[in-house]
């Protein structure tokens, strides 16, 4: 997407109203995007209000933990079913309704006005879509966002609520060869590239790289079928039979008995060696204090799977990936991709017995993850896209 150099008179207007579209304020990664972007952007001249479909605390397992982030921030929170009220026809309608077929008033009048005050409608997570679509005019659908914050290898039927016909705007983090596959159900669409940008952290960092015969692998996630373990398992049998003292720490929400895990660390008689150790309040820090030697991670198309994997890219953990996806895009060695268990075993194995190497692997990734990721070099490509769309002013490839 090519951006018109047209912004400088727009500059000193009033600010440009961005409209969030969340589905809750759990500790998740379409929340923490959200949250970057609410941090990052430029207040002088974007103001941001947020519209979060569920009530707070609908969850016995997640609280709203980004709530009173936003909050601080400064930005207004709506949620839709304060603000989602039908329209009452008055007597006086429903009787020239049916004396005269008078059209009666937009029962949804009220919530197509609140999408009106804005100049961008970002909906954060493309299966948000299906829950407002109806309340969408084609003038709202023209300032309409949508980030990806799934692959269709995570979620089938990803893009079901949307009309293949209708041309969208998303944005995401896949470069041009791999959205085209991940969107090749649609027969045009808008994309501008924007990964996971986030704020780094400078207080936790891994200085340590060893050798040792009681080596400690970790992995980051939430416990859900969406994020399969089962190759790490496997791959993990074969690293406790060259390091009998290996540990793996799976860190993460979820119990792992309901969810189908400890089936895996049972039948491969692991129970010993995997420690399940539920959610982590700082991931980072629980990684440090841990003395992690090596984190595995799941990747789609080439790329780290989410958040947890450039946050600790940040504070020098070396990682591998097992890859999700397919081998459509572009790959990174720096960033190793397995289909294979045997060979993701052996190449921890490797990254194990020399920790040189270890530190070399963790620094690659540290680079490239400031390069790409670090939001504060990064924010002007959301905040021109915001203008320009606010302005009518984006242009084709």
């Amino acid at each position: 997407m090519k951006f018109a150099n047209t912004l400088l008179p727009f500059l000193m207007e009033s600010k440009i109203n961005v409209l969030f579209v969340v589905s809750e304020f759990w500790q998740a990664g379409t929340q923490r995007f959200t949250y970057e972007l609410d941090r990052a952007l430029n207040k002088d001249r974007f103001s941001v209000e947020i519209l979060c479909l569920l009530p707070l605390e609908t969850s016995d397992r997640f609280n709203d933990y980004y709530y009173p982030k936003h909050r601080e921030l400064g930005s207004k929170i709506h949620f839709l079913h304060e603000i989602n009220h039908r329209t009452t026809p008055t007597l006086k309608q429903k009787i020239e309704h049916r004396l005269v077929n008078k059209s009666l008033p937009d029962e949804r009048l009220p919530i197509k006005m609140f999408f009106n005050k804005f100049d961008c409608i970002s909906i954060m997570g493309e299966y948000n879509y299906k829950e407002i679509a109806r309340y969408l005019s084609a003038e709202h659908q023209q300032k309409l966002l949508i980030h990806v914050q799934n692959s269709t290898y995570q979620v089938a039927g990803n893009y079901e609520a949307f009309p293949k016909s209708e041309v969208f705007h998303f944005v995401s983090g896949f470069h041009d060869d791999q959205i085209k596959y991940e969107l090749s159900d649609f027969k045009l669409f808008k994309h501008t590239y924007y990964n996971l940008n986030f704020s780094f952290q400078r207080q936790f960092k891994k200085n340590e790289y060893r050798y040792t015969s009681s080596p400690k692998l970790g992995i980051f996630t939430r416990l859900t079928p969406a994020k399969p373990l089962d190759p790490f398992m496997y791959a993990f049998q074969r690293i406790v039979e060259e390091y009998p003292e290996a540990e793996l720490h799976i860190y993460g929400s979820g119990d792992p008995v309901q969810e189908g895990i400890s089936r895996y660390v049972e039948q491969l008689r692991l129970e010993k060696q995997v420690k399940f150790r539920g959610h982590q309040d700082d991931i980072i820090k629980s990684a440090v204090e841990d003395q992690l030697d090596l984190v595995w991670g799941h990747g789609y198309h080439g790329l780290p799977g989410g958040w947890v994997s450039f946050d600790l890219s940040t504070a020098g953990f070396p990682q591998l990936f097992w890859n999700f996806g397919n081998d459509t895009g572009k790959f990174h060695s720096f960033f190793p991709m397995f289909n294979s268990v045997n060979e993701m075993a052996e190449k921890s194995l490797w990254f194990l017995s020399h920790p040189s190497e270890a530190k070399r692997l963790a620094d690659e990734q540290f680079s490239y993850t400031n390069e790409n990721y670090n939001i504060s070099k990064n924010i002007h490509v959301m905040e021109e896209l915001y203008l320009q769309i606010a302005k009518g002013i984006i242009t084709e490839k």
